[in-house]
């Protein structure tokens, strides 16, 4: 099973909503409004057809080792004669298959990072942390739930941010490019220390040494200097402003550090350091905000405080899911 990544930023965009999409008509909640949408959205675009079957290729891959796995009539009473065995292995292997199907758009609700993970050269399950070095010498760190493909040749290096958080540490090379790019927004470097992350609709880069240029597809390109950050958000970039790149780059050494942290973030940072699904069961409830030191091997201490601090309560159901209500 592989994907192969897009270099083509139109392409790499296109992928990312196909998936979303994808994931969204999975999920148990999903509407006749959200199909209607869909369809809308699939009509506006004659490549959107095609980046949507290449993630529907992609998830039916799935139904091979199923197939496989129930080939035979081996789960039966093998009492019972052969020609039994084989007249009904075929449904029962459907039946299974489809039962795997059921099983795996679960897990893909509970996990929506899955597939970016399988079509990377490098990525990190929720709760899990890397280090990589790249073949020229530069490094990465991956912060949980990270998902990257890395591409080196004679034109520089190049590496795309699926989705998640990372740390690079770029030696600089004379002659060559350091590029990582998400699919709308580039940061440029030569040699420098500087950390990306993919929160939804919103991309952060924070400068720790050095000096990048972040450039954005239908916006201007702003420089920033170590000991500064730039967000875009909604489409449109913001202004380099100073940052204690140390407190925002914490989690690099183990801690998450919020300071009047709105809930959307601190959902972000909990589903990094958990396989599970953190659902705000009231929209309003995304205006509070929280503060606090937290190791990011303990992501029991978050859901405390949101209890003690903000008053919310918490239900985690089977390990598959959080709700958050109050």
């Amino acid at each position: 099973m592989s994907w192969e990544p897009h270099d083509d930023p139109e392409t790499e965009k296109l992928a990312s909503e196909a998936t979303a999409w994808f994931v969204r008509l999975k999920e148990p909640s999903a509407t006749d409004a959200d199909r209607w949408a869909f369809r809308r959205w699939l009509a506006g675009d004659p490549k959107r057809h095609e980046a949507f079957n290449e993630v529907k290729r992609l998830w039916s891959d799935l139904e091979t080792p199923a197939a496989i796995l129930g080939e035979g009539g081996w789960y039966r009473d093998t009492a019972k004669p052969a020609r039994t065995l084989v007249s009904r292995s075929l449904p029962y292997a459907a039946s299974l298959a489809g039962c795997l199907l059921v099983v795996c758009a679960a897990l893909l609700w509970r996990d929506a990072g899955l597939i970016d993970r399988m079509r990377a050269d490098y990525a990190t399950r929720p709760g899990e942390r890397r280090e990589i070095t790249l073949a020229e010498g530069s490094s990465a760190y991956l912060d949980g739930d990270t998902a990257l493909t890395v591409k080196l040749d004679s034109n520089g290096r190049r590496i795309r941010l699926l989705r998640g958080r990372a740390w690079f540490d770029v030696m600089s090379t004379k002659g060559s490019s350091f590029a990582v790019a998400t699919s709308d927004v580039e940061v440029r470097v030569i040699g420098t220390a500087f950390a990306m992350d993919w929160d939804h609709d919103e991309i952060g880069v924070v400068v720790e040494r050095g000096l990048v240029t972040v450039s954005h597809a239908n916006d201007k390109s702003v420089e920033v200097p170590a000991g500064q950050q730039v967000r875009v958000a909604g489409g449109r970039m913001g202004q380099a402003t100073n940052v204690d790149a140390e407190a925002a780059l914490a989690w690099r050494h183990g801690v998450i550090i919020l300071d009047q942290a709105p809930l959307g973030r601190v959902v972000d940072e909990l589903e990094r350091m958990k396989p599970e699904r953190v659902i705000i069961t009231d929209s309003s409830l995304r205006r509070l905000t929280l503060s606090g030191v937290f190791r990011v091997d303990d992501p029991d201490a978050v859901v405390e405080a949101l209890n003690s601090a903000l008053g919310l309560k918490t239900v985690s159901i089977l390990g598959f899911a959080i709700l958050v209500y109050r």
